[in-house]
């Protein structure tokens, strides 16, 4: 059974506990040094709001294991890496990644990892924490339920398989995470600037990712519905069904259809009737003793001159080519 905590505060008090020689009570952070015995290197930790922070990391040479199985903080953090790199080995599996210069990550803490190994390699990093249930505390609770609903479906649409992704920083990322690290934080002026610009780089980034997912799954679904149209075309080719009919069929719009066989296979529907009819003249008059008149019968051409026109036609073209 898990215990309930704070993953944030825990975190940071292991490593002060396990790898920093001094802790330093900032004007609006927390600065934890490494001790040189473990590395060498400094993270801050700087509380915006409730449920939101940013942690800053310089850190040159250090490892460190993170035991995750005890948590269960309903917390997205996502990051950028300005320099260096950092190998994160999920443990027990031992599965690796690479989090290096230009890279941005999403990771969703809910999760079934029982723990984390990094190797920190001159890495110089944020990371920006979102606990959900802390900041849906400030939303008028008439509204909490679809809240819940909507961040619950933003999360499952990012997260498909991976508690961890990470991939290569767009440039309007990249541009944000380099005015953050451009904030100092000696005033009250540069602490709202940070809060503003933090919050920007969270929704920027979920939304990329959000519309990645989302031009991955439209490209999914059409092909789902191209195999399916495919299958009633080619059983059949004698009588295939108007696009209107087939549509129907598949419950979806002649317009949708249409674009799919487009996007996909980058032809017309009776464009890919009249090459599957012609694809299967070939097979029958290659592999049985059909005549031409039963053969154009068989794949729909009542007549046979206009079938015969059409596979010289086809054949020329595929000489050509």
């Amino acid at each position: 059974m898990k215990i309930n905590k704070n993953i944030l505060d825990e975190y940071c008090n292991y490593l002060e506990n396990m790898y920093c020689d001094e802790v330093i009570d900032e004007l609006l952070s927390k600065k934890y040094i490494i001790g040189k015995e473990f590395g060498s290197g400094v993270f801050s930790r700087i509380k915006l709001e409730e449920g939101l922070e940013i942690s800053k990391f310089k850190i040159d040479n250090m490892l460190i294991d993170f035991d995750n199985s005890i948590y269960s903080d309903d917390i997205v953090e996502v990051g950028y890496c300005y320099s260096g790199s950092i190998k994160i080995i999920i443990l027990p599996d031992n599965e690796e990644f690479i989090y290096k210069k230009g890279d941005v990550f999403i990771y969703k803490m809910l999760n079934d990892i029982k723990g984390f190994r990094f190797v920190y390699d001159k890495a110089k990093t944020i990371s920006v924490h979102m606990n959900f249930y802390e900041v849906k505390n400030a939303i008028n609770s008439i509204w909490e339920n679809k809240l819940i609903i909507d961040w619950q479906k933003c999360i499952n649409r990012i997260f498909k398989e991976d508690a961890l992704i990470i991939q290569k920083a767009s440039y309007n990322l990249k541009k944000i995470a380099e005015m953050i690290d451009t904030i100092s934080l000696d005033s009250m002026m540069n602490f709202m600037k940070l809060k503003f610009k933090t919050g920007e780089f969270l929704a920027a980034i979920l939304e990329e990712k959000l519309n990645q997912n989302h031009g991955k799954d439209v490209i999914d679904e059409e092909m789902v519905c191209i195999n399916k149209a495919r299958k009633i075309i080619n059983e059949n080719l004698e009588n295939p069904p108007l696009i209107k009919q087939l549509a129907k069929e598949l419950d979806i719009s002649v317009y949708k259809l249409q674009k799919a066989f487009k996007n996909i296979l980058g032809i017309t529907i009776y464009q890919y009737i009249q090459e599957s009819r012609l694809e299967k003249a070939k097979y029958l008059l290659k592999n049985t003793s059909m005549s031409i008149i039963d053969i154009s019968n068989e794949i729909g051409y009542l007549n046979p001159s206009k079938f015969a026109s059409l596979f010289k036609i086809q054949s020329y073209n595929a000489i050509k080519i």
